[in-house]
This record gives structure tokens, C-alpha cells and sequence, in this order.
């Protein structure tokens, strides 16, 4: 994938997916055809994305019924790319980012926060 559509791919998921509760086949597939819709329109080619992701649909249906577990390798390169995006987004590591999602799971606004909080803890302890 290249880095703009990895770049894409991260801050799409992290800012769709964990608004969406479905397990709905249709409306996984109206978002894989967003995500593909969206990249479009930010002249990113679907090859762009399609180098490392054998399947759109399948990286969102496993992320969306499985959270943090037990995703195959592609809806663990999703948790992995959300990962990168708040250990860049909070200033932590990406080892306690993906502690975080393994125990939070993928709702946002909950990592955003608690990755916040260890930041400001791991400071006051230096």
C-alpha cells in the first residue's frame, strides 16, 4: 500500500468505523464502497489500497464483529493501522496503543482519552 493510501485507509477506518455497530453483509458493503468512493475523490487509486488489503469489505466486516479479536490478518492490519494512527495522534508507542484497543476495543473517542491519560501519567513519572 502506498503511504497516502495507507495513510488514507488508517484515518477513514478510525473515523468510521467506530461509529458503526452492524452486522449487517449490505451495509458492510455500502462502507467498503464508501471507502473506495472516498479515496476517489482524494485522487487515491483503489490499487493504492489494494496492495496490502485483499479485501475492503472482509478488513471492515472482521473489525466490526470481532473488535480485537480473533481477526484474521487482514482485520488485524486494520487494528494495526488504527494502532499507528493513535500512537501518532496521542504521543504513546504503538505497543500501548494496541494495548489499549485490545482492551478498549475501537470506539475513538475512548482511546483518544485514555491514551491522553497515559501520556500525561508516563510525563509526571519522568
Amino acid at each position: 500500500m502506498s503511504k497516502r493510501g495507507l495513510e488514507f485507509f488508517d484515518r477513514w477506518m478510525a473515523q468510521h468505523l467506530p461509529n458503526v455497530m452492524t452486522d449487517d453483509p449490505l451495509a458492510v458493503a455500502d462502507l467498503a464502497t464508501e471507502i473506495m468512493k472516498a479515496a476517489g475523490r482524494e485522487g487515491i487509486a483503489a490499487s493504492e489500497i489494494d496492495e496490502e488489503v485483499d479485501s475492503i469489505y472482509e478488513v471492515i466486516f472482521e473489525a466490526l464483529q470481532h473488535g480485537n479479536r480473533g481477526l484474521g490478518e487482514s482485520g488485524q492490519a486494520a487494528l494495526d493501522l488504527l494502532a499507528g494512527r493513535l500512537a501518532r495522534e496521542a504521543g504513546i508507542t504503538q505497543e500501548q496503543a494496541g494495548a489499549l484497543i485490545e482492551t478498549i476495543g475501537t470506539d475513538w473517542d475512548s482511546l483518544l482519552r485514555e491514551a491522553h491519560f497515559l501520556r500525561d501519567q508516563a510525563g509526571r513519572q519522568s
